[in-house]
């Protein structure tokens, strides 16, 4: 069974996102040749998550998160895949976005980077399917330049998504690992760091190339995207202010205007691409369910 948290007042757009959801289970769903695995996170730090996802979303159009996929936000603890653990994982078989309330949730703009990095693949995967193989956006790179082994390769290497101008055509060495790497480091600095980004492509040709490509992805998959990463190096840009504390936001609950409410469903469904049914009533699937004792 899930809690979903319902928003008014404060957070007046949360009817335009897809819902955050809580789990009050363990959860494990099989994906791919992987389990998605996690846990119930703490109330604070779910609400503390909901507050930053709010934040975070709040220039997306509601037609993306339809156009993406995305039908649910679980926010959860110990959240792994394959038994690697992760900060969050898009899950696009089941539309649902997960998303770890704990994990470098106290590092200065890493959790507000994760939402839009992540939430970009299930953009990817929305645009044609293949999430690890886009001949287009290689052929922009330098000639001579081949990707890594891919981003799950790379989770414990020291500084991997830190900025760099040292890799031309490039943000950061995570981007180097894989396509679908590149391109979501690209999506998520050009919504964080609008100025950075229109300073680099003043003189990093292939980037700018990139910045061209992604703006065409965004608008060929949902028209009212088209200008969410709106970046030309020679019009000024904007960039929003990042809070020296991501975690806590130091509201009262209360002054939220936030309700919490047992969902009667106990199982997720598939995502009407037309925003209808996010829930529905059904028996647990095979896809979710608790995981075996530690006994068995």
């Amino acid at each position: 069974m899930f809690i979903a948290i319902t928003f008014l007042g404060l957070l007046q757009h949360m009817l335009t996102t897809p819902p955050c959801v809580e789990l009050n289970a363990p959860v494990v769903v099989r994906v791919g040749d992987g389990d998605i695995s996690c846990e119930p996170s703490p109330f604070d730090d779910s609400l503390d998550a909901a507050v930053r996802i709010q934040r975070e979303f709040k220039s997306y159009p509601s037609t993306l998160f339809q156009q993406a996929g995305c039908a649910r936000i679980v926010l959860c603890t110990k959240l792994a895949y394959a038994g690697q653990l992760r900060a969050a994982i898009p899950d696009w078989e089941h539309n649902t976005l997960y998303i770890d309330t704990q994990r470098g949730a106290k590092s200065t703009g890493y959790p507000e980077h994760v939402l839009h990095h992540e939430f970009f693949h299930l953009i990817d995967h929305a645009d044609d399917g293949d999430v690890y193989n886009d001949t287009t956006w290689t052929a922009l790179n330098p000639i001579g330049f081949r990707y890594g082994n891919g981003g799950v390769n790379a989770q414990t290497t020291r500084n991997t998504g830190a900025l760099t101008e040292s890799i031309p055509g490039f943000l950061t060495h995570y981007a180097t690992t894989g396509v679908e790497e590149d391109k979501a480091e690209l999506f998520a600095f050009s919504v964080t760091h609008k100025d950075y980004i229109a300073a680099r492509i003043k003189t990093d040709t292939v980037l700018a190339a990139k910045v061209a490509r992604l703006k065409a992805i965004l608008k060929n998959l949902c028209p009212d995207a088209k200008d969410l990463i709106s970046i030309h190096p020679n019009e000024p840009t904007t960039s929003r202010g990042r809070p020296r504390s991501c975690c806590r936001v130091g509201i009262p609950k209360q002054q939220l205007g936030i309700k919490f409410k047992r969902h009667p469903y106990n199982a997720l469904t598939p995502f009407d691409r037309q925003g209808h049914n996010t829930w529905n009533s059904h028996p647990v699937t095979s896809q979710y369910s608790q995981p075996p004792s530690s006994s068995a």
